[in-house]
C-alpha cells in the first residue's frame, strides 16, 4: 500500500549535548532518553496514536510502562489529517514528553482487504523512508517562543529516525486509519504487524513548574500541499503541592 503521513517533531543538537530551551531541554538521540532509543519511543508513539478513535482524540497518552522512570513520559497528540488547533493539558512537574510533528508509516493494509500485502519490515522501511525524503519540507517548533535550532531540513537531522517495527491495534470504533487515511475497510480492532515509521521526533526534559507553551508545524509537499500540521499545546505544569488538586483530562 501507499505510506500514509501522520504527526511528528525535530531538533539538531551536536555531540550528545541537549539543546536548552526557555523550559526544559531537548534530549538527544545518543543519550537514550529515559532507557529507549528514539526509535524505540516513535514505535510507541505510533502505537499510541493508531489506537485512538476519531471522536476521542486525547491531549496527551501514554506509553504504557507501569515502573521506573520512563513510565513518566507522556505523549503529545497529533492529528491524522491536515489542522491548525490549540490544545490545553495539565501535567506533574516530573513529566518528560515525547512530540511528534510529522512522520511517514508505511505497512501491509490496503482496501479492499483482499489486497494486503505481505511485505517484511525491511521493505517496509524503505518505503517509509522514500516516502519521507520525497515528500517531507518543514518541520519547525517553538517552545515558551523560543525556537529549536536545526529544524529546518526535516530529512538532514539527528532526529530523523526510522522506527523499529511495530504493532498496532485499531480502536474499536472510528479507527483512524479507516476515517482519515484512506482505508475504510480497516475494521475495528485490527492487529497490524510489522509497521514502520521515518519521522522527526523531539523528547524534552520536564518542564518547570508553572505555564508553557509549545508550537509545531509539521508540512508535506511545497507549502504544505499534501499535509500541514500546526497545533500549539498550552500546558500548565503542577507544583508538587498541587499534585493532588483537580487537573484536566489526559494529565497525570
Amino acid at each position: 500500500m501507499p505510506g500514509r503521513f501522520g504527526s511528528a517533531l525535530a531538533g539538531l543538537l551536536l555531540l550528545g549535548i541537549a539543546a536548552s530551551s526557555s523550559s526544559g531541554q531537548v534530549l538527544p538521540p545518543s543519550s537514550l532518553p529515559y532507557g529507549h532509543s528514539y526509535q524505540e519511543w516513535s514505535a510507541k508513539w505510533w502505537q499510541f496514536f493508531y489506537g485512538q478513535s476519531t471522536n476521542k482524540m486525547e491531549a496527551l497518552g501514554s506509553p504504557g510502562i507501569c515502573e521506573g522512570p520512563d513510565s513518566r513520559v507522556l505523549f503529545l497528540n497529533g492529528a491524522p489529517t491536515s489542522t491548525t488547533e490549540t490544545k490545553q493539558a495539565t501535567i506533574l512537574a516530573d513529566t518528560p514528553l515525547f512530540l511528534a510533528i510529522l512522520a511517514f508509516t508505511a505497512d501491509n493494509t490496503a482496501c479492499p482487504i483482499t489486497s494486503f500485502t505481505s511485505n517484511s519490515a525491511d521493505v517496509l522501511a524503505a518505503e517509509a523512508v522514500a516516502g519521507w525524503n520525497s515528500a517531507a519540507t518543514l518541520t519547525t517548533c517553538t517552545i515558551d517562543g523560543v525556537a529549536v535550532p536545526g529544524l529546518e531540513n526535516p530529512t538532514n537531522t539527528i532526529y530523523n529516525v526510522v522506527s523499529v517495527p511495530f504493532s498496532y491495534t485499531t480502536a474499536e470504533k472510528d479507527n483512524i486509519v479507516a476515517v482519515s487515511e484512506g482505508e475504510p475497510c480497516l475494521p475495528g480492532g485490527l492487529t497490524v504487524y510489522p509497521a514502520v515509521a521515518d519521522g522527526v521526533y523531539l523528547m524534552l526534559s520536564p518542564l518547570s513548574p508553572g505555564k508553557h507553551t509549545i508550537h509545531f508545524v509539521g508540512e508535506a509537499g511545497p507549502g504544505g500541499s499534501f499535509l500541514k500540521i500546526d497545533i500549539t499545546y498550552d500546558i500548565t505544569v503542577l507544583h508538587g503541592a498541587d499534585h493532588d488538586h483537580d487537573r484536566d483530562d489526559g494529565s497525570r
